[in-house]
């Protein structure tokens, strides 16, 4: 009796034991158990990959992560490839993605099957604004210049777009385009998979018109190799383009948010959710943000995963309005 009285009583113990550690794990919560790959939907040298370089050098100057980090471009297809390859990673936390309105564009063009709904949102963390540039040597000189051309004659220039027909880029031009009465279905579109690609393609006399992302024009404004004709700011933007009219001020519709967020796959859990909104608040929180948003003129713009599902859903929203009104909309969910 006394033996089993001993063994129960140390079965007790060691259940007491184990309970405790196993509350001290749930206290400390989940934390990545192997490496975390950030899947970047375009190629290298894009504003996208360089959003996605910034966080992950975040990470690794914060060390926000127990181990280590890896980004995986995927461009091709207006961001397909890369949303394919996160959605067959149901509940894997170890694989997140960068965002953009693109992911809600494809779907409401009817280019992609999947939505936001698909996915779990963690984060919006800045905005990029995007510019309208053309080579320092071009005739235009303003984007009423533009307007104006392309109404006269809408193939006259060719305007190069840094992701899918029908995403953001396409409609960064087809605002003021459609508010100036040109005919865009005359018009001459060429698609790029990130706005490095159409930075070469503007430069080396390929293209007559860009649409891209400021951070990457802005260098090359700063050489005198290329001038933006309009921003798609709702007033001028500080530093290099400083001196770029908005879309407004030139008497078109134009402004325009391109906002940057981090997606997962579906099905993560609570913990998973947790931790990854720790992670993104410390980003947004800290200097060495601040200071990179400085530096790339973004707008830092930071909501937590609460936040930006629900305002995935409302920017789901305005821009389908947007969209239709521009006849770019296809067969789409509601």
């Amino acid at each position: 009796m006394k033996y089993l009285f001993k063994n129960k009583y140390l079965r007790v113990c060691v259940g007491v034991v184990l309970a405790a550690l196993a509350g001290l794990v749930s206290a400390q919560g989940w934390q990545p158990q192997q490496n975390v790959a950030l899947i970047v939907p375009s190629t290298a040298g894009g504003s996208l990959d360089h959003v996605g370089r910034t966080i992950q050098k975040m990470w690794e100057q914060q060390k926000l992560l127990p181990g280590s980090s890896t980004i995986l471009n995927m461009g091709g297809a207006g961001h397909a490839l890369a949303y394919n390859f996160l959605n067959q990673r149901a509940g894997n936390p170890h694989f997140l993605s960068i965002t953009s309105s693109t992911l809600h564009a494809s779907h409401i063009n009817g280019r992609y099957p999947l939505s936001y709904r698909d996915f779990t949102p963690l984060a919006v963390m800045l905005t990029e604004y995007i510019a309208i540039a053309v080579r320092a040597d071009s005739p235009l000189k303003t984007g009423k210049d533009l307007v104006e051309a392309l109404r006269k004659d809408p193939a006259r220039y060719s305007l190069a777009l840094s992701s899918a027909v029908g995403g953001t880029h396409h409609i960064s031009f087809g605002l003021p385009l459609q508010s100036g009465k040109v005919e865009m279905n005359k018009t001459r579109l060429v698609a790029f998979t990130s706005t490095g690609e159409g930075v070469t393609a503007l430069l080396g006399g390929h293209v007559d018109v860009l649409s891209g992302g400021t951070v990457q024009i802005a260098p090359h404004v700063a050489s005198g190799r290329m001038r933006v004709l309009a921003v798609s700011s709702p007033k001028r933007l500080p530093g290099v383009l400083a001196g770029a009219p908005t879309w407004p001020e030139q008497g078109y519709k134009g402004v325009q948010e391109n906002w940057r967020g981090v997606m997962a796959a579906k099905g993560i859990s609570a913990a998973h959710i947790a931790y990854w909104d720790g992670v993104f608040g410390k980003i947004a929180a800290s200097a060495e943000f601040r200071e990179q948003a400085e530096k790339n003129q973004w707008e830092l713009a930071y909501k937590n995963s609460a936040e930006t599902a629900r305002f995935f859903a409302a920017e789901y929203a305005d821009l389908k309005s947007v969209m239709d009104f521009l006849g770019l909309s296809g067969k789409s969910n509601p």
